[in-house]
């Protein structure tokens, strides 16, 4: 039965609240398949069931499927539509308040190729990027269709605007690019926005050790709060143990100039900074 049947057969409104639009086009979830390589070698993760398009086209072609659902007035029509396919596992929760790691060992516990595609709502793009990069579960890569201005932030290198905290997580974490923009007359209710598809193969080491990542984000994160200011200012008294004398020692001994701003440097010189920050704390 089509969506929009189902829909209608157990008189399912949309939310707007969770961010829930209905694909029209069937073509933009096979092209998610496809841009993620789906295979039957693979174990795919979704966030975001919904009333299950996706999770039809990733269920005919990885060898299993979990999917994750936050609004259980999905539940009745997913049963319609999957409760039959021993490939399908869905499950109702916030991915937020779940551990990946978890999940995964719960839901998928013979998986030896992961991969996540989801069609994910515009509100909780970046905190559930993070919360499987951050995973300790390794992902061969993630496939999301998220708005453009996010995908653009994605990908974005240093000097622009939109370069910041997500760009270099999922940069130091991934190899991201845009691989398709999709328009917002493929939805209904159609959104007043562009989404993309974004593709983010997952690198096998950061060459980070637990102490520098966390330095690391640290950084980051203190630098951006306070973009607009010298980086060295922005970092002054931000981590416990690393005073302004110490954090400009680290800098000169980087090549970095204190005099940088945040947009500016590249991951390299935050790694670089992180790195030397953790061995002045050891």
């Amino acid at each position: 039965m089509r969506s929009t049947e189902l829909l209608k057969k157990y008189d399912i409104k949309l939310k707007k609240s969770l961010g829930q639009n209905l694909l029209l086009d069937p073509n933009i979830n096979r092209k998610m398949a496809e841009i993620a390589e789906v295979s039957l070698e693979d174990s795919v993760f979704e966030v975001g069931t919904g009333i299950g398009d996706l999770t039809e086209v990733l269920a005919e072609r990885a060898g299993e499927l979990f999917s994750i659902e936050i609004d259980r007035t999905f539940e009745q029509p997913l049963h319609e539509r999957f409760g039959q396919n021993p490939r399908v596992k869905i499950f109702f929760g916030d991915i937020l308040n779940h551990s990946v790691k978890e999940m995964v060992e719960k839901f998928l516990p013979a998986a030896k190729k992961l991969k996540m595609v989801s069609n994910l709502p515009f509100y909780i793009t970046s905190p559930v990027l993070m919360h499987f990069l951050e995973s300790e579960i390794f992902f061969h890569s993630l496939t999301v269709m998220v708005q453009r201005e996010v995908a653009e932030r994605i990908v974005a290198l240093p000097g622009g605007k939109e370069y910041g905290v997500l760009s270099i997580a999922c940069q130091l974490y991934t190899r991201p690019y845009i691989a398709r923009i999709v328009s917002p007359t493929c939805f209904r209710p159609a959104p007043k926005v562009y989404s993309a598809i974004v593709h983010l193969p997952v690198r096998e080491n950061v060459g980070l050790s637990a102490c520098e990542r966390d330095i690391f984000f640290e950084l980051v994160n203190a630098a951006f709060r306070q973009r607009r200011k010298k980086i060295v200012n922005s970092l002054t008294d931000t981590i416990s143990g690393l005073s302004r004398d110490l954090i400009l020692e680290l800098f000169s001994e980087s090549g970095i100039s204190p005099d940088s701003r945040p947009e500016k440097m590249s991951i390299d010189k935050y790694v670089a900074l992180a790195k030397r920050a953790c061995m002045a704390l050891k």
